[in-house]
């Protein structure tokens, strides 16, 4: 079922992928509310996710610390601080996350991407499982806030989960912000 749903959408996304940059930058830090001391752990966008780069910056400049994800030898996700794009290096995954240079960082709100989500703050990802291990993990030890990234038309009416498949807090879109506690 979830192979099912995960292809529809990431065809979906491709069908109808469009640039909202400057507007979601704008509107996500209008909408959430966060801190100077607060670590951002966001994304490099691939197929088709939302583009946050200009969040990134944006955040960048007014001085957050901003991290991107780096899969490591051991399939395990750790988070690192984007010092700047020209140090992004391309994972064998081809995704850019930060060089081995970087430092390692545990951020308190996350931006994650995804492949479909529903109202219930159920979230569709590749599959791979990489967020709902490092979540599962660092929940043990620290609160987070996690708010999904992506387009209005990936709802879904309901996404199957699982007890590995952790909730987001939030969800939001170009167009709406879903607060799901």
């Amino acid at each position: 079922m979830k192979s099912k749903l995960r292809k529809y959408y990431i065809s979906l996304r491709e069908k109808k992928y469009f640039e909202v940059e400057n507007e979601f930058a704008d509107r996500f830090l209008k909408k959430i509310t966060i801190t100077k001391k607060n670590i951002i752990g966001s994304y490099w966008p691939i197929n088709s996710e939302l583009n946050v780069q200009k969040l990134n910056t944006v955040l960048n400049e007014k001085g957050f610390r901003v991290s991107l994800p780096s899969i490591q030898n051991n399939k395990k996700m750790v988070f690192k601080i984007l010092q700047n794009h020209a140090s992004l290096k391309l994972h064998s995954f081809g995704i850019p996350e930060p060089d081995s240079n970087s430092s390692l960082i545990v951020p308190d709100i996350f931006l994650v991407p995804l492949v479909a989500f529903d109202k219930f703050g159920n979230r569709l990802g590749y599959g791979a499982g990489f967020y709902d291990r490092y979540f599962s993990t660092l929940s043990k030890h620290k609160k987070v806030f996690k708010i999904g990234v992506g387009f209005s038309f990936q709802m879904c009416k309901k996404i199957p989960n699982t007890k590995r498949d952790l909730k987001l807090d939030a969800i939001c879109t170009e167009t709406k912000l879903y607060n799901i506690s």
